[in-house]
C-alpha cells in the first residue's frame, strides 16, 4: 500500500495513536525572559494566560525560563524594576487555554521587547 495513512487494524492500536497524537499538546507554555540591561533588574513579575509568576532578581545577561499554567486567554505582561523605576510591559503576543507556545522576550533599559514565539 503505497502513499496510504498507516492502517490501524486493532480498537486498542487506534486508542493508542489517539492517545499519541494528543501529547504534544500537554506540553506546556515556556516564556524565558533575558535580562539584556547591563543592571540587575528587581521584582520581575510574569503575567500570562491568567497566571502571575515571580521571578524575583535578575542579574544582567541571566535569564529565567518559566512555565505559566494558562487558565484563560491574555496578553502577555512583564513587570519590574531597574534602580528606582518601575516598568511594565505588554509584549505583543497573547495566550489562550489548550495553545502550546513557546515565547522569548528581553527586559532591560526600561523596555520589554518579544523575540520570538514558536507555536
Amino acid at each position: 500500500m503505497k502513499n496510504s495513512l498507516v492502517m490501524v487494524r486493532s480498537p486498542m492500536s487506534a486508542a493508542l495513536l489517539f492517545f499519541l497524537s494528543g501529547c504534544d499538546m500537554l506540553t506546556p507554555t515556556v516564556v524565558t525572559v533575558h535580562n539584556t540591561g547591563t543592571r540587575r533588574l528587581e521584582n520581575v513579575q510574569l503575567e500570562a494566560g491568567g497566571d502571575t509568576v515571580q521571578l524575583g532578581a535578575m542579574e544582567p545577561a541571566k535569564s529565567r525560563t518559566v512555565r505559566p499554567k494558562v487558565t484563560r486567554d491574555s496578553a502577555l505582561r512583564i513587570a519590574y524594576r531597574q534602580g528606582s523605576m518601575s516598568y511594565v510591559c505588554d509584549g505583543d503576543v497573547y495566550f489562550t487555554n489548550n495553545m502550546k507556545v513557546k515565547v522569548e522576550a528581553e527586559i532591560g533599559y526600561g523596555k520589554c521587547r518579544v523575540v520570538d514565539v514558536t507555536h
